[in-house]
């Protein structure tokens, strides 16, 4: 279970992989019709590969965590047929007002292995 004490800051927690096809693109664009980006990767998707990741390499969790915040760095944009893989890693965990909070970082690589973006996101954990 990844509870707090599961944590350990400096580890890394698996990747997952994405690849930006047509398909996937026009899901996102029924649902945001004004990111349409070319044949670029829309930029809304970011956030979603990165959750992705989350749900797929941070498993179990318990009940009730709360997400607090969550950054990007973009160097650039994937293309359509790119396939993304995200490695996620403990970057920092404290203890603020008696609440638990953890913070895991996301790096994301194109094809050709280098660094697409990258993220952090904050969570407060609820155990």
């Amino acid at each position: 279970m990844f509870n707090y004490d599961h944590f350990e800051v400096g580890k890394k927690y698996g990747s997952d992989s994405f690849t930006v096809d047509r398909d996937q693109i026009d899901k996102w664009l029924s649902v945001y019709p004004d990111d349409d980006n070319g044949d670029l990767m829309p930029p809304g998707m970011i956030a979603m590969i990165q959750i992705q990741c989350y749900m797929a390499c941070i498993t179990p969790r318990p009940k009730g965590n709360v997400h607090g915040s969550q950054v990007f760095d973009l160097r650039r944009m994937p293309k359509v047929s790119e396939t993304l893989t995200t490695d996620v890693e403990c970057t920092k965990k404290e203890i603020r007002k008696g609440r638990k909070w953890v913070e895991t970082t996301y790096t994301t690589r194109g094809d050709e292995g280098d660094v697409v973006f990258t993220g952090v996101m904050t969570t407060l954990v609820a155990a």
